[in-house]
């Protein structure tokens, strides 16, 4: 079995001057998925099916007509025996309100040869000094005999409600009334015996009238209709509301025709629920007859609705409960107690345990393995690193294996690097240590072979460098192949700031100072030829020539 498969829901109606019912309906679309009906007998004066051999019977033909599946839920209406609204002190506690309601009934002819069973609610139209009760009571022996032959039949009852509450939820559900929270209007109820005035808050019950009437067809429609305006009228006339809503759900009396001729301050709204019915009150699924558009009534659409209506409705009425014993008690799931608390272990309940219970061992494990597996990710790439590492070490002692650590000494290797270098360090001491005052270098290169530029504001500077240098290394090719005067230039305007930085060479040349400049190198000569073309104009300024200084 499929813990998760959605229960078929039936609703099963007794509804006078209609008969048997049986339906299966949407709530989303709201449309008729399935409808069949039968003609069944009802008791009025007694207010019980007049035989519940034939009910069986009758329903048993209806459910295979459908194809009703075994096991599906069953919510039965029948026709409301007793419905009330009283306030009781807000001191008495349930059981003393259930004795207060048991009193009442006690006085009432239904109950005389076979106790009632009822089903309470609490209002949310309360007050701090009275609790608002609404309940409904049906004979109990009755109400036992159904659950026991619906059970024979195999299937399952869920609930059993009254016409008044069925007759409610189809006209919310079609929105043939305003049940807007702070609207109070009037739900007046023609039946065959009697009228209902019901005075509404939005969806809450807040009071409830029943007055008998005595109308039929050998009556004339003149005598029949005087007859329930004058039942209703002393009521209507101190009950103000926002409007007033009529039902008539017998064939003997038209809703819209006795709206026409009630007296009321407010507006007045009318529905039909008989034979003068004008339209279907709710689409049918192509399956079903359409020729029964029109007979689908408000009770069994009500019924069918009942657990869809339970999430929008704090008042839910169910005459099947305790209160009719072993024969509910028997179908009922077991039930534990924990702190006080009483949980039963209804397929809901355990259902959603179900869900829980995996949510909390699933949402750890799920966590735990991602986790888990990043890790064991991270460090399988850190082994590959090491991995890599290790060959590439093993790799190199495998090509090293035969070098001696005997074969290595630190002071040769010191002195073959001094060896092949002397070279450049020689050039890099004089050339931190012997640089004569009033010369400065702009150009050095150190390696196999060496050059050094620069300039100077005198001549002695720059021999006196020069034999420095050749000092270091006499047997070096090191020449002084370029010598001669710099060019000059007039002092130029500085319209920098006076923090505006200058070298030396910028300053010289803003004094109009001569300067000469070197260079030193064992690189091959630059011929004079070279020099020229280099722009060096001033070679034949009174200079000796390089050769002739060696």
């Amino acid at each position: 079995m499929d813990l998760f498969k959605k229960s078929v829901i039936i609703g099963v109606s007794v509804t006078p001057e209609v008969g048997l019912e049986v339906a299966q309906i949407d709530f989303n679309s709201q449309t008729v998925l399935k409808y069949g009906v039968r003609p069944l007998d009802y008791d009025i004066n007694r207010r019980e099916i007049a035989d519940l051999d034939i009910f069986k019977e009758t329903l048993q033909d209806l459910f295979l007509e459908l194809q009703i599946p075994k096991g599906a839920s069953i919510i039965l209406n029948i026709p409301t025996v007793t419905f009330k609204v009283n306030d009781y002190p807000a001191a008495l506690d349930e059981e003393q309100i259930t004795n207060a309601i048991d009193e009442e009934l006690a006085e009432i002819p239904y109950y005389k040869n076979s106790e009632p069973v009822t089903s309470a609610a609490l209002l949310p139209n309360s007050t701090i000094q009275f609790n608002k009760i609404a309940y409904i009571s049906a004979q109990k022996s009755m109400l036992i005999e159904i659950a026991m032959l619906i059970k024979d039949l195999g299937y399952k009852l869920y609930a059993i409600d009254s016409s008044v509450n069925s007759v409610l939820r189809a006209l919310i559900l079609k929105e043939r009334v305003n049940v807007e929270p702070d609207v109070s209007w009037i739900l007046m109820i023609v039946e065959s015996f009697c009228c209902r005035v019901i005075l509404m808050q939005g969806r809450n019950f807040v009071d409830a009238y029943e007055e008998k009437i005595s109308i039929g067809e050998v009556l004339g429609d003149a005598e029949n209709y005087s007859t329930v305006t004058a039942a209703v009228a002393p009521l209507l006339k101190n009950i103000p509301s926002k409007y007033l809503c009529v039902v008539s759900k017998t064939n003997i009396i038209s809703a819209e025709v006795l709206a026409s001729k009630l007296t009321y301050s407010a507006p007045i709204i009318h529905q039909e629920a008989n034979s003068f019915s004008k339209e279907a009150f709710m689409e049918l699924d192509p399956s079903v007859d359409e020729s029964l558009a029109k007979t689908v009534s408000l009770d069994i659409i009500g019924s069918a609705l009942y657990c869809d209506f339970e999430p929008l409705s704090a008042v839910h009425f169910n005459l099947y409960n305790k209160a009719l014993g072993e024969v509910y008690l028997s179908e009922q799931p077991p039930e534990i107690t924990i702190g006080g608390r009483t949980i039963v272990l209804s397929y809901q309940f355990l259902i959603k345990l179900l869900i829980i219970v995996a949510v909390l061992i699933l949402v750890p494990t799920i966590i735990g393995f991602v986790y888990l597996t990043t890790t064991i990710g991270t460090q399988n790439n850190q082994i590959s690193d090491l991995e890599r590492e290790i060959s590439s070490i093993e790799k190199f002692l495998k090509e090293n294996e035969d070098i001696s650590s005997d074969m290595f000494d630190e002071g040769d290797e010191i002195r073959l690097g001094l060896g092949h270098n002397k070279n450049i360090y020689s050039y890099y001491t004089i050339v931190g240590t012997e640089i004569p005052k009033k010369l400065w270098l702009t150009h050095l290169k150190l390696s196999d072979k060496t050059t050094v530029e620069g300039q100077a504001d005198n001549l002695e500077s720059v021999y006196a460098f020069f034999r420095s240098i050749k000092d270091y290394n006499p047997n070096s090719e090191i020449k002084l192949q370029k010598l001669g005067l710099a060019a000059t230039s007039q002092m130029q305007t500085i319209e920098e700031g006076p923090n505006t930085d200058f070298d030396t060479d910028s300053i010289l040349t803003s004094l109009n100072a001569d300067f000469y400049e070197f260079r030193i190198s064992d690189e091959p000569e630059v011929s004079k030829q070279d020099i020229k073309k280099d722009g060096n104009k001033n070679d034949a300024g009174g200079l000796p020539d390089i050769e002739d200084i060696k």
